[in-house]
Parts: structure tokens; sequence; C-alpha cells
């Protein structure tokens, strides 16, 4: 609180190119102190019977460490590069979005539908959806499909993150048809989807 007075005394409170409040640091660090203060008050007055707004002004009291940032050039300027960088990471985040709206329409066209399979004792003999309906199995998707445009954006984000993609690439290969029961197949070469596996692949790449 002390250093707080005397900067507004030293430095004026507005008025004044260098007044406090023409700066965003001192205008955080006088917002905190301002938070404490009424804290303080709220604590005295009795937080039990307004215990909702207590617990928000104790939360913005975690807030304090940032304090640190203005008494610290290095790591002043460390923050403000990564404010400044976020408008470019941003357009970088919009490009990555589009084409992930592209791939993700491209999957829907291709496995809406298809990444149906049937679960059951024996399932052998079981060739499409209505088959393992009638023997009272059940006709399940797998975790991560191509349904609706959701669906297929949250596969593709697993695809690129190259965590757990091997599975999806090869649901897709095992892909037979709408309502029909998957086919495992051994290797790439022998999928019923010419050029999936090199969709998975640009995709990952």
């Amino acid at each position: 609180m002390s250093p707080f007075i005397c900067q507004v005394v030293s430095m004026g409170l507005y008025l004044g190119e260098k007044a406090y409040l023409r700066s965003s640091w001192n205008i955080l660090d006088g917002f905190l102190v301002f938070v404490s203060l009424i804290d303080i008050v709220v604590s005295m007055a009795g937080g039990a019977k307004i215990l909702g707004v207590l617990r928000v002004l104790r939360l913005l009291r975690t807030l304090r460490p940032l304090r640190v940032i203005s008494r610290a050039p290095g790591l002043k300027l460390v923050v403000e590069t990564l404010i400044t960088s976020l408008k470019p990471i941003g357009n970088i985040v919009l490009i990555c979005c589009a084409f992930f709206i592209i791939f993700g329409i491209l999957g829907v066209q291709l496995f809406k539908g298809k990444f149906y399979y049937c679960v059951g004792l024996d399932v052998k003999n079981i060739t499409n959806k209505s088959d393992c309906l009638t023997a009272n199995y059940r006709w399940v998707h797998h975790k991560y499909n191509f349904d609706n445009l959701g669906q297929a954006l949250m596969s593709l984000f697993v695809l690129a993150s190259k965590d757990g993609w091997v599975n999806i690439m090869y649901h897709g290969l095992d892909a037979v048809g709408i309502d029909q029961q998957v086919i495992r197949f051994p290797s790439a070469s022998t999928t019923s989807c010419p050029g999936v596996t090199h969709l998975f692949q640009l995709d990952v790449t």
C-alpha cells in the first residue's frame, strides 16, 4: 500500500505524461492494491454474509505475483514480447484451423457412417448393421470418427498430435461402407479405400 501511495503522490494520478495511470503496468498494480483493500474491508465487515463476493476477491488475490513483473525489467520485456507475438500467432492459428476444416470436410465425405462395427461373441459372419442387430449384438462406433465436422476435427487433432494416430488410420483402412461391418486387413496395401493411406499421411505430416 505504501509504495502505491508514494508513486501516486510523486508521479501524479492521471495528469502528465509520466502519471501513474498512464502505464498499463501501473494500472495492473493499482487494480491489485484496490482488490486487496476491498478484500480486507469485506473480511472485517463479515465475510460470511457475502461469501460469494469474498470468494471472487480472494481468487483475484492470486494475481498478486503479477506485481513483480512491473519491478523486473527483464521479466517485463519477456511478457511484453509475448503479448506482442499474440497477433502473428493468432494468424497462424487461423491458417491451421482453415486446413483442419478442409481436411475435416474431406474426412466426413469419405468416412461418414463407416467407423461403426459390431460388438459380440462371434462376429465372423456379421456383414452389416442388420445382421448385428438381428444377433442381439451392439452396433457401435469408434471413439474417434468422421460422422460430423466436430468429430472429424477432433480426430484430425489426434492425428496431428501423433498420439494414437495409427489406430485411426487403421480404422479408416478397415472401413468398408455405411452400415457395413469392418474388415480387418493385415496391411495397407489391401485397403478397399484407395488413397486413404495417403490422406492420413498428408494430415500427419
